[in-house]
């Protein structure tokens, strides 16, 4: 088939037709590497943010500041979030180090809800716009339990969309059957040795979740950079094989009907314009390369 020009990217949109960003800055910090730089980023045009209360790799306090200093200096009234997606997570204690947002007696319920009141309080927010569990609990049934204290918390506007994190598709499905509220969001690792997580990625296009995805550019997906759907993208429309790799990504999303959205934790800020650049356009190669590089990532 022909070649379609380049185009304004589809907003994903959630189950009642909310739009959502395509592309969320991750604030993880890991050993080694530079601090992640919200304030840049949002400079930049990021609208959207992902954190978490553990402390482990995240430090919400510190992307609270940096959201607060955003907003201060383009003179938002009040400083509100209005316009920037925040979302954060629940971690179970091995995910946490000091200070934990609870005492490690508490039980489930309780945990929730004090990750989620230091959560909207070092963020510097009344309402999180998603609330994930960080992954599932040890059993369906404390998942289950976490689960419902979160779905309360979306009836009294506190949280306003649930997700969860590096769940596989047996834990998400019974999560699913058993949640009043469904999940709006999968959050899971992008990688060739969980063949690209298919049968989630598959899940939530059946059930309208909107699929995140982190890790696209770790070293272990390396390969993809190299691979011919990718290549033949950067020569043809002059973009690096990162930036063509985000773009197959999205028109693959696009073209199977599933809601995709990017995590990217970069800190340099010329990579930040250049993903930013990737995820507001794209097209302008033959479906049959986007098929092909649908057929490489197994998601058919």
């Amino acid at each position: 088939m022909g070649a379609s020009a380049p185009k304004e990217s589809t907003t994903p949109t959630l189950r009642n037709g909310d739009p959502i960003p395509r592309i969320f800055y991750g604030t993880a910090r890991r050993k080694g590497k530079a601090v992640p730089d919200v304030r840049t980023a949002l400079q930049l045009g990021y609208r959207a943010i992902d954190t978490a209360s553990s402390r482990r790799f995240h430090h919400e306090a510190e992307d609270g500041r940096a959201l607060r200093e955003f907003l201060d200096a383009t003179n938002k009234e009040g400083g509100r979030l209005e316009g920037i997606f925040v979302q954060s997570k629940f971690a179970a204690p091995p995910e946490h180090v000091e200070p934990l947002p609870y005492e490690t007696r508490d039980d489930t319920t309780v945990r929730v809800l004090k990750s989620v009141l230091r959560s909207a309080e070092d963020l510097g927010t009344e309402v999180l716009d998603a609330y994930f569990l960080h992954a599932p609990l040890p059993t369906i049934e404390g998942t289950v339990q976490a689960w419902r204290v979160l779905e309360q918390l979306v009836s009294r506007g506190a949280v306003r969309y649930l997700g969860i994190a590096n769940v596989a598709l047996p834990r998400l499905g019974k999560l699913y059957d058993q949640a009043q509220v469904k999940p709006a969001f999968v959050q899971n690792w992008f990688r060739k040795t969980t063949t690209y997580d298919r049968d989630v990625v598959m899940f939530c296009k059946e059930h309208h979740i909107t699929y995140q995805m982190f890790g696209v550019f770790d070293e272990a997906n390396a390969g993809l950079l190299e691979c011919e759907p990718v290549q033949k993208r950067a020569r043809t429309i002059s973009v690096t094989t990162h930036q063509a790799l985000l773009q197959l990504l999205l028109e693959t999303a696009a073209a199977m009907g599933l809601q995709l959205c990017i995590l990217d934790g970069t800190t340099s800020a010329d990579h930040m314009r250049e993903n930013l650049s990737a995820v507001r356009q794209f097209g302008g190669l033959p479906e049959s390369d986007v098929e092909s590089f649908r057929q490489l990532i197994g998601w058919v």
